[in-house]
């Protein structure tokens, strides 16, 4: 997936200015896609030059003007094309496996100080997407619209990861303090 794909399915929810979109991006999507804003405005303006999106210029007053982006049938088309193709199962490369499997041959109170750094930030990210979660909860599911629910699907497949990941984060814990692995 390419940033290219990510602003396509922004845009083919609603029009937004760019701004908007890196609000978005800041808001909710860095949680799955990450992009500076700089990467933002130049990807609009690619998609801009092969037709998949257009602007329209908005004047304001004491401001610049602002430029509302909408998809077109070129950029629903090359959407609609990507949905279709084949995607990769997930890679299980993570950096922290291979320092696991290092810090056990070098230096084990480094390993245990890297486990606990990542064990503090994914409870931060835990208790965010729980929160998120309860925000979702107060409205029912079925009366979200569809871009709504896919959002709080991903929501859901980020929060099981977490989950997944401070439970192994537990059990590597446990196994650099005790020396025993858990079954």
């Amino acid at each position: 997936m390419a940033l290219r794909e990510v602003i396509l399915t922004v845009l083919a929810h609603r029009r937004m200015t760019g701004y908007e979109i890196a609000h978005d991006f800041d808001r909710a999507l860095s949680y799955f896609w990450r992009a500076s804003h700089q990467q933002i405005y130049r990807e609009l303006a690619s998609l801009d030059k092969d037709g998949c999106v257009k602007f329209k210029v908005v004047p304001q007053t004491g401001k610049p003007d602002r430029k509302v982006y909408a998809i077109t049938t070129r950029g629903r088309d090359e959407l609609k094309k990507w949905v279709a193709e084949p995607t990769p199962p997930p890679q299980p490369r993570y950096d922290l496996l291979v320092k696991l499997m290092a810090g056990l041959l070098v230096d084990k109170a480094s390993l245990h100080r890297e486990m606990e750094r990542v064990s503090v930030e994914s409870r931060a990210i835990l208790k965010q997407f729980r929160r998120m979660r309860r925000q979702c909860a107060g409205q029912p599911l079925e009366t979200m619209a569809e871009y709504e629910q896919s959002l709080y699907l991903a929501l859901r497949r980020g929060l099981l990861q977490v989950e997944a990941q401070t439970k192994w984060l537990g059990e590597v814990t446990e196994f650099l303090e005790s020396g025993s692995l858990k079954r």
